[in-house]
């Protein structure tokens, strides 16, 4: 994305990350005495050198995962301690968004196009600091601020209640009076932007699919279940603001587009474990809303 922006192929003005800027799982390295070897998406992979080792971490953290080279012994020590377990990931993960906050600085810098961004549900306060202190990145969550066009954006990195009791989960009434009293900031709805990481409730753009009590998938006549899981706090604050625009991510399988009232409500979706980044190009004029469409890379 940042490589994009800097080429000026999409002759962007502003750059919004909707967040989920962080993965959820290590994929230890193990020294050998004959190189590297780690267990990828269920295949096992082999480095006999650094250059094959800084190749296989690439492909590793391509996929959003968080490599680590390690003894077995190291393996089994932390896997018997959920202490020091909790400590590496949360080390591994600040260090990489500390990582693409100056990378973001370094690609960006003299281009003139800001980068607005919000962490998501399952992204740990840890980051916080690593966002806040970025010279580049501007962290908006809980905030309204002015953009490029006259514009003003609402940011919220939060969401409604998930089976895995994520960080920065609430309940809907929290939620939904999150976002009302950040809504009171805006002067004009229809120059409004809310950058909220959870959709709307029944939209297609939180359609996921099903669980049952015990977090397995749920199935009838061979077919998976798939529902609404987004908020109804989120869909009933678009409905009252009704801004110009809303744009979400959270649910990765349900991108798309759709209009409530006369708010355009975007999910470009994901496919991280594949490498794909997905989003929007949104053109917006003094009329509104000329034309969105999909890309990815």
């Amino acid at each position: 994305m940042l490589n994009a922006i800097r080429l000026g192929i999409y002759k962007a003005d502003a750059v919004l990350y909707a967040g989920d800027l962080t993965g959820k799982a290590i994929v230890p390295i193990v020294s050998t005495e004959n190189g590297y070897q780690a267990t990828l998406l269920g295949v096992e992979r082999n480095a006999r050198d650094d250059k094959e080792l800084a190749d296989l971490e690439r492909d590793i953290t391509a996929i959003g995962y968080y490599p680590h080279v390690m003894t077995s012994n190291e393996i089994e020590t932390i896997g018997e301690d959920p202490e020091k377990l909790h400590a590496l990931f949360s080390h591994l993960i600040h260090k990489q968004v500390e990582h693409w906050m100056n990378l973001a600085a370094e690609r960006l810098a003299g281009t003139d196009v800001p980068l607005y961004l919000i962490p998501g549900n399952d992204d740990p306060w840890e980051i916080d600091p690593a966002l806040d202190a970025s010279q580049y990145a501007i962290n908006v969550d809980g905030k309204v601020v002015d953009v490029v066009g006259g514009f003003q954006l609402l940011g919220l990195g939060k969401s409604s209640p998930t089976p895995w009791n994520t960080p920065r989960e609430v309940s809907e009434d929290d939620f939904r009076q999150e976002i009302y009293g950040l809504s009171d900031q805006i002067r004009d709805p229809r120059k409004a932007i809310f950058l909220i990481h959870c959709p709307p409730y029944g939209t297609g753009l939180d359609t996921a699919p099903m669980l049952d009590a015990d977090f397995k998938l749920t199935t009838s006549a061979g077919d998976l279940l798939r529902g609404p899981v987004g908020s109804k706090g989120v869909r009933e604050a678009i409905e009252q603001v009704n801004p110009l625009l809303s744009l979400h991510g959270h649910i990765h399988e349900s991108g798309g587009e759709r209009m409530l009232n006369n708010s355009l409500c975007i999910n470009p979706g994901s496919e991280a474990a594949y490498g794909v980044v997905r989003g929007y190009l949104v053109d917006i004029s003094s009329n509104g809303i000329e034309r969105s469409f999909r890309v990815e890379g």
